[in-house]
């Protein structure tokens, strides 16, 4: 397990350590600068000690179990975890399962990681990569554990606009060049960027993504002068093409946008604006652009 210093936070203040959940004990300041000193086997014992006249603070309890892990000591680091497991936190769950797989108990790792995904934890790239759960990693039950976490990387969906990665130069109807664009995944592939610059001087970007919880795309255009233009839409598996929506007011007098990509080629891909004053009943087109993919 990787004892990363965002996990400890997020576990401690999400198993509910009121400020006033025990009485302040100024041997807490005394542990931590043994810890700030490098001292760590009389910090933990130092911890060992508060915690036997005060259980029920659970940041002692996280605590001990984080130090016992670093320091290898899993059993005791089970101990600990398992305090607090059954408060649900998923974090907790998930350093639990990493102690439990060291530890040799592969049945309850597996036990305690599903629960951890149960409970809601996303963090498939930690899971797929942490060097604690290797020893459950390549069985048939981590798989299917790993394939019911609620990650972006399990979503289909979220591939369907890969089509539009790459450098590209982009032609009006005509034939003639109006700009270039780099498109690149960011955020662990989870966000694709675009980064468009024209022959008329507009210099833009736009950020899009699939938002798990609406199942929707979402695209968010920024450019040089501050316009900005917010989409959402889908795949459309009919056309083979993007489809995206101006989100506009029904009542504004601004007309509505389509923003359509068609996967045309693995080298090309059309790029479709048009413009609706009456709702979407008639459309006419701003622009009509074809990316073709740089050598």
């Amino acid at each position: 397990m990787k004892q990363i210093i965002v996990l400890l936070l997020i576990s401690i203040l999400s198993i509910g350590v009121a400020a006033g959940q025990s009485s302040h004990d100024t041997r807490i300041e005394q542990a931590q600068k043994l810890e700030t000193e490098k001292k760590f086997k009389e910090a933990f014992k130092l911890y060992e000690k508060i915690h036997k006249g005060d259980p029920e603070n659970n940041a002692i309890t996280f605590k001990l179990g984080s130090m016992a892990h670093t320091a290898k000591n899993y059993r005791k680091a089970i101990k600990y975890y398992e305090m607090l497991a059954p408060r649900g936190n998923p974090n907790v769950l998930y350093n639990l399962a990493c102690s439990y797989a060291l530890h040799g108990k592969e049945e309850k790792a597996l036990e305690a990681l599903k629960t951890s995904v149960d409970n809601g934890f996303q963090q498939l790239g930690l899971m797929k990569t942490d060097p604690d759960l290797a020893s459950i990693r390549d069985s048939k039950e981590f798989e299917a554990i790993a394939r019911s976490v609620k990650s972006i990387e399990n979503e289909p969906e979220a591939k369907k606009f890969d089509f539009w990665v790459g450098d590209w130069n982009v032609f009006g109807p005509s034939g003639e060049i109006v700009g270039e664009s780099s498109i690149q995944k960011i955020l662990k592939g989870n966000v694709i960027l675009e980064n468009w610059s024209g022959t008329s001087g507009v210099v833009g970007k736009s950020f899009n993504h699939y938002h798990m919880d609406t199942g929707r795309w979402i695209q968010y255009w920024v450019d040089q002068n501050s316009g900005r233009i917010y989409f959402e839409g889908n795949f459309d598996p009919d056309q083979n093409a993007m489809v995206y929506f101006e989100q506009v007011d029904k009542d504004s007098k601004e007309p509505l946008r389509r923003l359509t990509f068609f996967d045309v080629s693995p080298d090309s891909v059309r790029q479709l604006s048009q413009l609706s004053s009456d709702y979407g009943k008639n459309w006419t087109v701003e622009y009509d652009f074809m990316y073709v993919r740089k050598p």
